[in-house]
């Protein structure tokens, strides 16, 4: 047993099915998910949820050709809800103690649709995530660390540049796992499993030890050590698989959750020598870049809540497994970290080379639209969640009159809680006031773009590419997007 899992720890797989692929922006439209024991035996009934589309959005038609799933499909589908109802069935399957929620590539995209879901529905977007022995865990990264550190366990489907994919549909055939309807939610969560379940067979304790590093306070109690780590980064697994032995420096103090670390790969006299220049220049530097011969600098950033896969023993390790795959012997990255160890002491001469590069470019887009405003203004006062989960009990038809007498300390949440009625329940929440206030919103983002929102003028350019590509199902798809679309444009026509 780790710290993460204990008797009454279950896994909820489970995964959504979207209208686009920006979790900010777009909607889910299906829910799958399956809850077993940590022996991975299945627990009571799987569940596939639907969503209803709201009106104020408008769906990518590339991703109805993905998933089949059209705004107009759902109105057969019996089961499919008002999304502020959908939300809080979600909420309540992935709030039961106990629960650590698995999906795959989760972390970076599902996590993140649940995330704004609940926010936009007046939900806390966070407490699933943690407190009576909740957790989160992502099997995508998981394969990563696999391909990285034990690539024996896995059979490596390749792209047509020889480069292995990660794509679960690829995955689960390569490996002889079940995988009937890809981009299917319920499937993709069952076919999640089973990869987690083949993985964790043929090398339990690797499982355990991903799933022991996968809160953020463990990974900050291996970064605190100040001792020389083996990371793998997902973004350069072309070389050494993705392995660099790093050295913790210090947080970020411009960006929370993240941890600054040394490559050990390079010389860490190089760092005092970096200026703010060079931090604007070299901090993110793209393919076309470095084959120009400009050279990122060597410090590699961590960030606690993404489920980074970090190792001690980092030396034993290069020796022992890494041959072939390093380009030094272990001593020369023990000896570059006994240098930095040297000079902790001016270490803090570096830090306000991060606060020079601190970007509030995304914090300050969304409070355009306070539906997207997650990350930006705060979390809202406990008088104020308070009153969002007060109101999000009412009826329907007692929230108008609810909604006049509303307060928040936090001014851009009654907005938020408008536009929640307007998704919702227009026809029984909303005032003639707050209607016209919600027609304004929804011509705002639909029309003139709001907050980057995807316009009629956009899905049109969107929907001529898609064509282009689409086979005869395809193209019978994306008339049945076009017709929804059509429909919901003639609202808007003079």
């Amino acid at each position: 047993m780790t710290d993460t899992v204990n008797n009454s720890t279950t896994y909820l797989w489970y995964d959504y099915e979207t209208f686009g692929t920006e979790a900010r922006k777009d909607r889910p439209v299906q829910y799958g998910s399956f809850r077993t024991d940590t022996n991975f035996n299945i627990i009571g009934q799987s569940m596939v949820l639907y969503a209803q589309l709201a009106d104020d959005y408008i769906p990518s038609p590339g991703s109805s050709l993905v998933t089949g799933i059209t705004p107009m499909s759902l109105m057969d589908e019996e089961n499919a809800l008002a999304e502020a109802d959908f939300a809080k069935v979600i909420r309540d399957e992935m709030g039961k103690p106990g629960t650590i929620t698995i999906g795959y590539n989760n972390r970076n995209y599902d996590d993140e649709m649940t995330r704004f879901m609940f926010w936009r529905n007046l939900l806390p977007a966070y407490d699933t995530e943690y407190g009576d022995g909740r957790g989160r865990f992502d099997v995508f990264l998981l394969v990563i660390a696999v391909y990285a550190v034990a690539p024996q366990i896995l059979k490596w489907p390749t792209k047509e540049d020889g480069t292995v994919s990660f794509k679960l549909d690829r995955l689960t055939p390569a490996n002889q796992l079940p995988h009937r309807h890809a981009h299917d939610a319920s499937s993709d969560a069952f076919a999640t499993l089973q990869l987690a379940k083949l993985i964790a067979s043929k090398n339990p304790r690797l499982w355990e030890y991903a799933l022991s590093i996968s809160k953020s306070d463990k990974i900050v109690e291996l970064l605190n050590e100040r001792r020389p780590l083996l990371y793998v980064d997902r973004y350069s697994l072309h070389h050494r698989r993705g392995l660099r032995p790093v050295m913790p420096l210090f947080e970020n103090p411009s960006v929370r959750n993240e941890w600054i670390c040394w490559d050990l790969s390079a010389d860490p006299s190089e760092m005092w020598a970096i200026t703010e220049k060079d931090m604007k220049e070299r901090s993110f530097v793209t393919r076309e870049q470095k084959e120009q011969g400009i050279k990122p600098l060597p410090f590699v950033r961590i960030k606690t809540k993404k489920q980074p896969f970090l190792m001690k023993g980092m030396s034993a390790w290069i020796t022992k497994s890494g041959q072939g795959l390093f380009e030094q012997p272990a001593s020369y990255y023990s000896e570059n970290a006994s240098k930095i160890l040297a000079s902790v002491d001016r270490l803090p001469e570096l830090q306000p080379l991060f606060m020079a590069l601190a970007d509030r470019k995304a914090e300050e887009h969304a409070r355009d639209i306070p539906e997207e405003a997650l990350y930006s203004g705060g979390f809202p006062s406990n008088s104020d969640a308070r009153k969002m989960a007060n109101f999000r009990a009412l009826p329907p038809e007692e929230m108008a009159d609810a909604f006049d007498r509303l307060e928040f300390d936090r001014e851009d949440l009654a907005e938020l809680t408008l536009y929640f009625m307007g998704r919702n329940y227009p026809e029984y929440a909303l005032t003639p006031e707050t209607e016209r206030l919600w027609r304004l919103h929804k011509y705002n983002k639909l029309v003139k773009g709001l907050g980057d929102s995807r316009t009629f003028t956009q899905f049109y350019e969107e929907l001529e590419e898609a064509r282009a590509g689409a086979d005869e199902h395809g193209l019978e798809i994306l008339e049945d997007v076009e017709g929804y679309v059509e429909n919901l444009r003639s609202e808007y026509e003079a």
